[in-house]
């Protein structure tokens, strides 16, 4: 219990000190632990079991058919806004 007096008694700065001193201390084996864990990940990653299941080829079929189709429908918006742009420059000349 005097040990915690002691410190209660400190200047603040000694607090900081301390308490950021503990921190470091917990937080240095926490890093090791997350940096090993991740180095074990990474060397078990298997590459080309993860590009197989990604299927780039299947993806690039399936943009490739997404345009096609988002390009048939913008032509088709097109051709109906010329057509309004027609129908509304006669319907105001005719009325002049």
């Amino acid at each position: 219990m005097t040990f915690f007096k002691k410190i209660q008694q400190l200047n603040l700065f000694y607090k900081k000190l301390i308490v950021f001193s503990l921190i470091f201390i917990i937080s240095l084996p926490l890093v090791f632990l997350i940096g090993k864990n991740f180095q074990k990940r990474s060397e078990e990653f298997k590459k080309e079991e993860f590009l197989e299941t990604l299927n780039i080829q299947e993806v690039k079929e399936k943009k490739n058919t997404l345009e096609g189709e988002l390009k048939n429908e913008l032509e088709n918006e097109l051709e109906k806004l010329e057509e309004m742009e027609e129908l509304f420059s006669t319907s105001t000349t005719s009325a002049e």
